[in-house]
């Protein structure tokens, strides 16, 4: 059961952060976008000191303590 959830959560998430990606860009993917995850930006990003260039930014996706909290209950 909890591996039907997670399953069927992800491919739910994986769609929704695909067609956001694909409509408004990455820079749209913010903390707001879900009652179950939070994107937030990953790394320490700005300008790298050795070479001058711009670092990428990239994109983590945690679970929020709702989702976390509705796995153990399903789990128990």
């Amino acid at each position: 059961m909890i591996t039907k959830l997670i399953r069927n959560f992800r491919f739910g998430l994986h769609d929704f952060i695909r067609a956001k990606l694909i409509k408004e860009g990455f820079s749209a993917l913010t903390g707001k976008d879900g009652k179950w995850i939070q994107a937030r930006t990953k790394g320490t990003g700005g300008i790298n000191p050795r070479t001058g260039k711009r670092r990428p930014i990239t994109r983590a996706f945690y679970a929020r303590t709702s989702l976390v909290k509705k796995i153990f209950e399903i789990a128990s």
